[in-house]
Order: structure tokens, then sequence, then C-alpha cells
């Protein structure tokens, strides 16, 4: 196995990501459980600065929704780009160093959160760098820019618009955070349009960018209706970003910004339909028959849909007062994240003996694994959705009632409703680490040690045809 440190073209790049994001996302879930056990156990286990619930919950968000989905970001554009526009990534070495930079500030901020801890703010983003993130984005996105004027033919050009509006709203998302607090509302509304630009669409689109070259390249079918990608695209494009504000109902965020969310995210039907139809129809087309590739991708798409579905319920009249402030939007926010976790493991699959050379044998750890990951997250998102509800709905009844539930015996009743489900979650967490390892121990294991057979070379991850 060779990696070369200072990559000469997309292949040589892509092996270094590639083995290390099952790395990656192994630190993520790492963490993601031990804030789980502080949550549950906070009595039990030694604390200091470091080690407590509040420290953690933000570290994870850091490394969850700003580290790792750089990183995912990053690696995608670099292979799907050019295969999807038809050429090689022209300005390369420029290219390659914006990279590496976006994912190294990405990491640095990490790094400060130990050696600072109070400078690391709810949703990440430590505003030392935030300046710097801006910047190497930004030139991110005219480097992209460039190579879509460069473009030869749209092969699966479908991809290349996703990573387009992905890389446009992580922009957009920095730009927001950047805003200055000066009334209550900016609170609720910087923090809402953050969420819903960054992890809601910025997730979004770089899972459906995946998602539609595996159910095409991967899955060997043909694309339906690029119509119905085109619906879905622009769908989420407008919908989205405004889909964050309805879980601040009832907060000092004006009345008409609450229901214009509530109304748009009811409209989300409408690309989910789409995405739905073009799934069904394109996957029934497929002659790759591996069964695990299949069951991984159907996981992914099932979470994601799942998630849409709690956007457009949380939108009825009746129930968003319920849900609001709740870890109802937390399942939301996870959920988009996961499904993009669980695209990214067939993904990896794909590439390994593409880039590397190597055969990956689906073996019985490999099944495992797949339903181990899927039923892990569909439970822990359904877990969160039920925490959502009953502590709305203590909330709200120990408001109507002038006994409010965030202290005293009304604290204790709700606890007593959501104790249990956040004990399960922590059993989920240590499963969703677990099939992690596995995932990097079965990539691991191709890489290093699988049988040699034919890779790709960088005229084919192109798309390139001059011949």
């Amino acid at each position: 196995m060779k990696i070369k440190l200072i990559p000469n073209n997309e292949q040589d790049l892509s092996k270094v990501f590639i083995f290390l994001l099952p790395l990656v996302v192994l630190l993520s879930a790492s963490i993601n459980f031990l804030k789980d056990a502080f949550r549950s156990f906070s009595n039990v286990l030694p604390g200091n600065q470091v080690l407590n619930y509040g420290f953690l919950d933000k570290l994870s968000n850091q490394i969850s929704f700003n580290f790792l989905f750089s990183f995912i970001l990053v690696v995608t554009v670099v292979y799907l780009l050019s295969k999807s526009l038809g050429r090689s990534i022209i300005i390369f070495p420029l290219f390659f160093l914006t990279g590496l930079g976006l994912i190294g500030i990405e990491f640095i901020d990490v790094v400060l959160a130990f050696i600072s801890p109070e400078q690391l703010l709810d949703l990440g983003n430590t505003s030392v760098l935030l300046l710097i993130k801006i910047l190497l984005v930004g030139a991110f996105l005219g480097l992209i820019l460039l190579n879509f004027l460069a473009k030869k033919e749209p092969s699966i050009f479908l991809s290349s618009q996703f990573l387009l509006g992905a890389v446009v709203f992580y922009l957009i998302s920095l730009l927001i955070y950047r805003s200055e607090y000066t009334v209550m509302s900016d609170n609720f509304f910087i923090n809402s349009m953050y969420l819903s630009t960054h992890i809601y669409v910025g997730c979004s689109f770089v899972f459906l960018s995946i998602f539609y070259f595996l159910i095409t390249k991967g899955m060997q079918a043909t694309l339906f209706s690029k119509t119905l990608g085109t619906i879905s695209f622009w769908g989420y494009l407008f919908l989205l970003p405004w889909s964050g504000f309805k879980y601040f109902y009832g907060t000092t965020l004006p009345d008409w910004i609450e229901n214009v969310s509530i109304y748009l995210s009811l409209s989300l039907i409408i690309p989910l339909l789409a995405l739905i139809v073009n799934y069904s129809k394109t996957i029934a087309t497929k002659e790759n028959k591996e069964p695990v590739f299949s069951v991984l991708i159907s996981f992914a798409f099932v979470v994601f849909g799942l998630t849409n579905v709690l956007q457009i319920i949380s939108s009825i009249s009746n129930v968003t007062p319920i849900v609001s402030l709740t870890n109802f939007e937390y399942s939301v926010r996870y959920g988009y994240m996961y499904s993009l976790i669980l695209i990214l493991i067939p993904f990896v699959y794909h590439l390994v003996p593409k880039i590397y050379g190597r055969e990956f044998i689906y073996g019985r750890l490999e099944t495992f694994n797949a339903y181990l990951l899927g039923t892990s997250v569909v439970a822990t998102l359904s877990l969160n959705t039920l925490i959502g509800i009953n502590s709305g709905f203590s909330w709200n009844a120990g408001a109507n009632a002038g006994n409010p539930t965030i202290y005293g015996e009304g604290f204790l009743i709700t606890w007593s409703l959501i104790s249990t489900p956040y004990t399960f979650i922590l059993f989920l967490s240590l499963l969703f680490l677990l099939s992690t390892f596995l995932f990097t121990l079965s990539t691991l294991k191709a890489i290093i040690g699988g049988s040699v057979t034919e890779s790709e070379t960088v005229s084919e991850i192109s798309g390139d045809n001059d011949e």
C-alpha cells in the first residue's frame, strides 16, 4: 500500500482520505458515546473542565458537524467532482492545499477546544478561526466554480449540483455565524439559520450527491428521471433553509417567520416524493446484486426520509408547540448527519477497489455491521423523538398549570418520563461506536490485506474521453 503525502492527482489524494475517513468517523462516535455516558452517569464518573456533559456536548457538535462534515465534503468533492463533470480537476495543487487547509483549520478548532474550553460555542466555530474558515470555504467554492466552467460533459451532473449547493450553504452558514447578537431574538434567529444552512442543507446535499452516485454507478442502475432529481435539488435548496425556525416556536422570534417555517416545512413533501419515486424506479434496474451494499444504501435512504418526515410532522399546528426547544429537533439534526454517515460507508466500500486496487470482500462481519448500523441509528432517532414529545407534553402541561417543570417536583416528573429512553440511547451509542469500529476494521483490512484487483486510472476517475 502506497500513500503519497503530497498527491499529484485526484486518485492519490483520494487514497489518503479513504484511509483516514473511517478513523475520523470513529473519533466522532467515541466523543458522542462519552457525551451520552456523562449525561446518564455524571454522578459516578470522574469530572473536570473537560470531562463533563456540557463540554462534551459542544465538542461532539464541533467534531460531527464541523470537522467530520468538512472532511466528508472535501473527500466527496475530490472524487465526485471530476467524475461528474467529465474532466480532471484543474489547478489541482491549489485545490489540494485549499481542501487540506479547510480540514486542518477545523481540526485546529477541535484542539483549541481542549486548550480553552470556555471559548467553545454551542454549535462549534470558535471566533478566533471563523474568518479563516470563511476565506478557505470561499476559495474552495471559487475553485469548484472554475471547474464547472471548464467541464466537458455532464455525465452524472446531478451529483456535482448537490456538491456545489453544499459548499455554497457551508459558506453562508459561516457568514451567518459571524453576525452579532443585538437583542434576544437575534440569538434564536442566528442559531436557527446556522442549523438550517450548515446542517440541514449541508449534510443533505452531500448525502444526496453520494446517494445519486451510488444508486447509479455503484448499483449499476439507470437513473429514472433527471427531472425528478432536479425537483429534489431545487425543492430542498429553497425549503430546508427555512425549516428550522419552527423549533423556536413561542420564543422572541417574530410570528411571521415561525409561520413561514411551518408552511414551507410542510412543502418538503414535494422534493421527498420526487426522491422516493426516483430511488424506487432507479433501484429496480440495478445490476449489482450485492445485498450488504443494498442494505446500507436502503438504511441511509430510510433515515434521510424519516428525518424529512419528522420535519413535516413537526409543522402540524397542534404538534409544533409540543416539539419546540426539545430533543425532537436534536433528532432531526442528527438524522441528517446519520444519513450522511450511513451513505458514506457503502461509498468507502465502493472506492476501496477503485482507488487502491484491493478487492473488498463482503463477509459475515460486513453483513452484521450493516444491520447493526441501520437499526442502532433508527432506534436512536426514534428515542430522541419520543424524548422530545414527552418533555414537550410535560413542559406545556406544567406551564398551563402554572407550575414550571424545569426544577423541583415538576422536573422530577419530566425526568421520570425521559430518563429510561436516555439510558437506551447510551446503549445504542455504544452499539454505534462498535459498528464504526467494525467499519474501520473492514476498510483497513481490505486496504492492507485485500487481494489485488484492477483499479481505476486517473482518466477513468475524471471521466475523460479524449480518445
